[in-house]
């Protein structure tokens, strides 16, 4: 398997130094995260499995009978995807630091999706309780799960809706616009630059465009003066006009997520 550059390691925190204690998790302390109290805390540190380290390029996950497990990705970026019955890829999502995926085994047992790495990446594995012990035993946290996969959903419906319905330079800049407000979101947006390490075949995948069409529309944004991606980083030349540009609207930060 072809395996993407490890650039910058883009993660939230920057050491992505493994077996790290729940209690010493530098993301839960982001104001991105809900705080978990010192039982909850408790109740997810039994719940952990051990703490994985994969490459640029590896598949974390296939589509098929699931383990058991759920998956917080401590440190870099992957993406879901869906492989469709042509032999082709969709990309279904981007995971960033802080994002939980494989929550779907509680409630039906296997795998839809695959899961593939980015970058280098840390990754937490945790024990898939029952939403019927979750709910029972740490309430909070139930909700605070069920918040988390809402506003995944109103993410993903906005930017299924600008998909279908613009061409392929707003398409692109839609996704940046998405990817830096959740960056931005975590101290990781510096003088409108950030790292991106997406290539040319991502965000074909990710945008139903073929590759010469992406590369288009990155040129079109690039003469507009409104972004420019370069050896692994994206820089927003013209915020407001690229928000104008692609329809952009954004969704704030409405909830505390979770993270297992």
């Amino acid at each position: 398997m072809e395996q993407t550059s490890d650039h910058g390691n883009p993660s939230f925190p920057r050491h992505g130094a493994p077996n790290v204690a729940c209690q010493d998790c530098t993301l839960r302390r982001s104001r991105l995260f809900k705080q978990l109290d010192e039982d909850e805390l408790s109740y997810v540190a039994k719940l952990r499995d051990r703490q994985l380290v994969r490459p640029a390029g590896a598949k974390l996950l296939s589509s098929g009978p699931a383990g058991g497990f759920i998956y917080t990705l401590y440190s870099g970026w992957a993406f879901r995807s869906i492989q469709l019955a042509d032999g082709s890829r969709q990309i279904v999502e981007i995971l960033l630091p802080g994002d939980v995926f494989g929550v779907h085994v509680a409630l039906l047992g296997n795998w839809d999706y695959e899961v593939t790495t980015l970058t280098r990446v840390v990754l937490c594995r945790i024990r898939a309780p029952s939403l019927d012990d979750l709910c029972t035993q740490v309430p909070a946290l139930n909700r605070a799960l069920i918040h988390t996969l809402a506003d995944d959903k109103r993410r993903a419906d906005s930017r299924l809706a600008v998909l279908g319905r613009t061409l392929g330079p707003q398409r692109i800049a839609y996704l940046m616009l998405e990817l830096v407000e959740r960056l931005e979101g975590a101290g990781e947006l510096k003088n409108e630059c950030c790292d991106f390490p997406l290539r040319r075949r991502h965000l074909a995948d990710a945008t139903g465009l073929s590759g010469t069409h992406v590369s288009r529309s990155l040129g079109e944004l690039r003469e507009r003066g409104l972004a420019h991606v370069e050896d692994g980083r994206l820089t927003i030349l013209d915020r407001k006009q690229l928000t104008s540009f692609a329809g952009f609207t954004s969704l704030g930060q409405r909830i505390q997520r979770l993270v297992l």
